[in-house]
């Protein structure tokens, strides 16, 4: 117990400069993590650790509760194609750099690229909102449904190329697929019987099919993340339609389980590698972030000239997903800790540079 009041002590010190200051809390955070991590001992890690490996899941369902399909619809050309330009180019550019010019077996490069190309919709879903006073405008909302092509480019990649396939995943699969058309009916059903009811009957039930599909997931060879964006994708109808479910998750996931995970992450930074390896942040950063700003902003000038600048900048904001694939391949074994800590530096101040140019072109 006395490990988390002091790491809540560390997440609401952190959360209030971030709130006076205009950063990202999730940045700050992470820094205070790493600050923790050489003033203070902490007596039972694997408990944080526990909370962060919920904060990892919740945050990828809320990501896939994001994704809008019927937004999509509405802006699906000018969508794909800047959301496309948004993962090639970055992709493309990072892969090159890493196979051919630093010497990275093809694998481990692949996922770095992955992780480092990312688009995290949510970091950008609230940006979007604060630019236009709390609801999306036209443009706002094609950002938005571009940034959901990205991030499930992103997820399709990482899925497809790190995934053990065996008839037990084609299974689970398919039951996922069911699962996702039959939902809608029996939720509805279920959240409305239950709705108001002070048990809070579908909150227990949206975080026990969370942790329940990640148990699953384990057994079937596919990363318990992508299992829980592909759940938030599912349940995203019936789950908005409930605003006060909503309300509950957001609240539980955002101040709660998040702000722990990204706490870990900082616990988890080896900082003297990170300085050791100083030339592949910059490397990454450079390279990722000039090639997504450049994607973006050569498609945007054909789609939304006024705002091209301002939709290049958002673009780079892939703190969330970024770090989160940084750490698959940091525990499957796949990245060692320097390459480990260079892709999280690089993701972390892509991040910090974005809001900034964002903030100058609101």
């Amino acid at each position: 117990m006395k490990d988390i009041i002091i790491v809540l002590g560390f997440i609401l010190f952190c959360s209030f400069i971030a709130a006076e200051v205009g950063v990202a809390t999730s940045i700050l955070i992470l820094f205070g993590g790493v600050v923790a991590q050489y003033t203070i001992l902490i007596d039972a890690p694997e408990m944080i650790a526990v909370f962060a490996n919920i904060g990892l899941l919740t945050l990828l369902y809320m990501a896939g509760l994001e994704i809008d399909f019927d937004l999509m619809r509405e802006e699906i050309k000018p969508a794909l194609i800047m959301g496309f330009s948004s993962f090639i180019y970055p992709f493309s550019a990072i892969l090159i750099l890493t196979v051919y010019f630093i010497g990275i077996e093809p694998y481990t490069a692949l996922l770095a690229t992955i992780a480092i190309s990312a688009t995290s919709i949510a970091v950008i879903y609230p940006i979007l909102r604060s630019r236009s006073g709390g609801t999306l405008d036209e443009s706002g909302k094609l950002i938005l449904s571009s940034a959901m092509i990205a991030e499930l480019c992103t997820i399709c990649v990482w899925g497809l190329f790190f995934s053990k396939f065996s008839i037990l995943l084609i299974l689970f699969i398919i039951a996922l697929f069911i699962f996702t058309f039959t939902f809608p009916f029996f939720g509805r059903k279920i959240f409305s019987h239950f709705k108001g009811n002070v048990v809070d009957f579908e909150f227990k039930m949206i975080l026990f099919l969370i942790l329940g599909m990640a148990m699953l997931s384990e057994h079937v060879g596919i990363e318990a993340a992508i299992v829980a964006f592909l759940l938030g994708m599912s349940t995203s109808q019936v789950v908005i339609q409930h605003e006060n479910l909503d309300i509950k998750l957001r609240g539980v996931v955002f101040g709660f389980f998040a702000p722990i995970f990204f706490f870990n992450v900082g616990l988890s930074l080896d900082v003297p590698n990170l300085i050791e390896n100083w030339y592949f942040t910059v490397l990454f950063l450079t390279v990722g972030f000039a090639a997504t700003y450049t994607g973006v902003y050569a498609t945007c000038r054909f789609v939304m000239p006024d705002l091209a600048r301002y939709a290049a900048g958002v673009f780079n904001s892939n703190l969330t997903l970024g770090i989160i694939i940084a750490i698959f391949g940091y525990e499957a074994g796949i990245f060692n800790q320097g390459l480990y800590s260079s892709i999280l530096g690089a993701v972390v101040l892509s991040t910090m540079i974005s809001s900034v140019i964002v903030r100058g072109k609101k």
